[in-house]
């Protein structure tokens, strides 16, 4: 298989499981396991942290040895994960599930938009095909949650679960075998002083580039404010009230698969004019669109307007995905670009573990829409950080 064809078809595969599988993971958690506010949140936090200590080892990693073992890895680590996660009983081998979940994840984070850019040549060649699969992503979402949500229903929460992660773990094995990496160059260094070498780069790059730090700034303030939505938003759709006379599988499973489509609907304009500096304005006005969700989700109590509020924040916050991919690519070189993409999963994850424990522990204590209206306001200042980028990008 040619890289082009291995990037796009990995991107699909691994969004459509995981979107079907975080959907379904969490109306268990809420109608099986029957969670606290704050024991959902955490949940996530647990995850975040593990990230956050393992984004940059595993991002060097992947720069000094392999982007494609890196990715394969990941995909089974995932999937091992997600197998867990289905038939976990106890709440501790839940918590155990989400760290295994977040340490695989980064082994993925930056190697596999590097390897394409390497294989490809440049950042300009990768571009356009970033966002292409984004595109693609985004309706695999809506097929993912359509398919594994119907098996669900015909089946159960836990099997279907487990179908995901078997099917994950096995696509990391089949990279294994004919993922080529032809373009790879180890960076200067070896061993730990390699190591060191490229951290430091990859931490100058991040912060002292100016249009790279305001980014890392936003994804940060974005980190703050999602882990509320991203826990609780089944959590509020349940107390807003689920019908009785449709399969609430079903009925969550028809939301996350509007938010996506309208998600496809984002990108195609951002694919069309997202480029160069106009990242930044897309971006801000996303970040905008997602807060306005936010409060829609955490106030109305009619169950038409809270669910139409998960589909808009949902759907803006993913067109944000290939955007924040973009901007980092466009300022990050090529030995250290993996490390650059870790360093912006690094301040999302550990925005998130603060956020996380914030906005829980508020949740816990007062009510989830009080939560949810903090995180609106969150989002808001990331999108006030994001706008000011643009002055900044011709001469960085």
């Amino acid at each position: 298989m040619s890289p082009t064809r291995i990037f796009l078809t990995s991107g699909i595969l691994s969004r459509a499981c995981t979107r079907g599988f975080w959907s379904l993971f969490f109306l268990r958690l809420v109608t099986e396991f029957q969670l606290e506010p704050f024991q959902l949140v955490l949940l996530g936090t647990v995850m975040e942290l593990s990230i956050l200590l393992f984004e940059i080892p595993t991002g060097i990693v992947a720069d000094l040895y392999s982007r494609k073992w890196s990715v394969a890895i990941s995909f089974v680590v995932v999937g091992a994960a997600y197998v867990l996660s289905a038939n976990a009983d106890v709440y501790w081998l839940l918590v155990l599930s989400q760290i295994m979940v977040g340490f695989g994840s980064t082994f993925v984070t930056g190697a596999e938009t590097a390897w394409i850019t390497d294989e490809l040549g440049s950042a300009e060649e990768a571009e356009p095909l970033i966002l292409r699969r984004a595109g693609y992503q985004l309706w695999s979402a809506v097929a993912g949650i359509i398919v594994f949500a119907g098996l669900a229903a015909l089946t159960s929460l836990s099997l279907t679960l487990s179908v995901i992660g078997v099917i994950y773990a096995a696509w990391g094995f089949v990279l294994m075998a004919v993922m080529p990496e032809n373009n790879f160059v180890r960076s200067a260094g070896e061993g730990w002083r390699g190591f060191l070498r490229m951290l430091q780069g990859g931490w100058s790059q991040s912060y002292q580039v100016r249009p790279l730090r305001i980014l890392v700034i936003a994804v940060f303030m974005g980190g703050l404010a999602k882990e509320a939505i991203d826990r609780l938003d089944v959590q509020r759709l349940v107390d807003v009230g689920l019908p009785d006379d449709i399969d609430e599988v079903l009925v969550i499973g028809a939301l996350v698969a509007a938010h996506s489509l309208i998600g496809a609907g984002m990108l195609a304009v951002a694919k069309r004019r997202a480029r160069g500096s106009s990242v930044v304005p897309a971006m801000s006005i996303l970040l905008v669109g997602v807060a306005v969700g936010i409060l829609l989700l955490a106030h109305m109590e009619v169950l038409a307007l809270a669910g139409l509020g998960l589909i808009l924040q949902g759907g803006f916050f993913l067109t944000t995905i290939p955007l924040v991919t973009t901007w980092a690519n466009t300022f990050a070189s090529s030995e250290n670009r993996a490390t650059v993409h870790s360093f912006v999963g690094q301040a999302e994850a550990f925005g998130e573990i603060l956020g996380g424990i914030a906005l829980g522990a508020l949740a816990q204590f007062t009510t989830v829409p009080t939560a949810m209206t903090v995180s609106a306001g969150l989002f808001l200042l990331a999108a006030g950080i994001a706008s000011t980028a643009r002055n900044h990008w011709a001469g960085a």
